[in-house]
């Protein structure tokens, strides 16, 4: 019988060793430090422009339309819409031109659903657009087509896909330059307003959500985790647009249950280098700012923390999470004022 007991007893001995010495080696291999965000400037846009519409297509960035300035420094003489389309392969740092869009475009709404880019709305340069343009590969070629029709005129609006809808979150009706020669903008046709199109029955057409609450506003930023919507900030320039109202509260808009609700406010380190370009990335946003500053929000508890900043001071329309990257091009630089346009782009990289 002791025999037994000795037995046993170095038996489970045995496994308990066994188990704490896995264990041990388990946590040796977790890494000691944090993994840190570090960015690099790779292959310049080829034809530097702002307002552009930017998604996800086939593993490559895609920017399309935009605008740009004709003239120089101390003497910029307008405001140009383009139509133009490149892609941008993260593995090889390499852009290609793709098919022009049908029409020339500047600030759109857009987002990717199922692989296709749709730009909705905007400015061609003339008029407001009610248009809804789609792009997306067939044949082995990309190709443009046009989608539908909004409701009503568009700009500076913000798009985001859940399954297979479009949601359409606030922006201005008229495009309302501050000059004839389009420096922007008042926003004195802001509106709050909240719409889904299933891209699948799009023949059922728009339908009208909860508007977000408070005050009117654009420039605004705004995101999705797949099952909510997210606002942060914005300004109203409708009385002053060189002395705009900013605004540092946060919203969440719960789908399922198709209301608004007040979470923590942007910190006010972070309002100072608005506008913020925000990205989802696994249970946080980050906020990429027009000042270098990168901040993020952990969903998780409501927290707010500073990031390493860019490597240059830019106001990227769009970052995109690709290739286990952080993804941006374009937008507007600080270097010969903000009508310069920049060529930058930013790829960021947890290492």
């Amino acid at each position: 019988m002791k025999t037994n007991f000795r037995l046993w007893s170095t038996f489970f001995l045995g496994i308990w060793f066994l188990y704490f010495s896995v264990s041990c080696s388990n946590i040796d291999e977790v890494p000691s430090k944090t993994l840190q965000l570090q960015w690099e400037k790779s292959t310049p846009l080829p034809e530097p422009r702002a307002g552009h519409a930017a998604g996800i297509l086939d593993e490559k960035l895609i920017i399309a339309g935009g605008t740009y300035w004709e003239g120089e420094k101390g003497n910029w003489t307008q405001k140009l819409f383009s139509s133009s389309t490149h892609a941008f392969d993260p593995k090889n740092q390499t852009w290609e031109r793709l098919p022009n869009a049908p029409i020339p475009f500047g600030y759109a709404a857009f987002t990717v659903v199922n692989n296709t880019l749709y730009v909705l709305g905007g400015y061609d340069g003339k008029q407001e657009s009610r248009k809804i343009l789609s792009l997306k590969k067939q044949n082995g070629q990309y190709k443009w087509e046009i989608f539908g029709e909004l409701p009503q005129t568009r700009l500076f609006g913000w798009a985001g896909t859940i399954d297979n809808s479009i949601y359409l979150l606030g922006g201005v009706v008229r495009f309302e330059p501050l000059d004839e020669i389009g420096t922007c903008c008042t926003s004195k046709t802001a509106t709050n307003q909240l719409s889904i199109l299933d891209t699948k029955n799009p023949d059922d057409g728009w339908k009208t959500l909860n508007p977000y609450p408070g005050s009117k506003r654009w420039l605004f930023s705004a995101e999705t985790d797949g099952k909510n919507l997210w606002l942060f900030g914005g300004i109203d320039s409708s009385k002053d647009a060189k002395n705009p109202t900013r605004f540092n509260d946060a919203l969440r808009y719960e789908i399922d249950e198709n209301r608004w609700q007040k979470i923590s406010p942007l910190p006010e380190s972070a309002m100072k280098a608005t506008p913020l370009v925000p990205l989802y990335i696994d249970g946080k946003i980050l906020f990429m700012s027009f000042s270098k500053t990168v901040w993020q929000l952990d969903l998780k508890t409501m927290i707010y923390s500073e990031l390493t900043s860019l490597p240059e001071e830019a106001f990227v329309d769009r970052f995109v999470w690709l290739d286990n990257k952080i993804i941006g091009a374009g937008g507007e630089n600080k270097i010969e004022s903000r009508r310069r346009r920049s060529e930058w782009t930013f790829i960021g990289e947890y290492k």
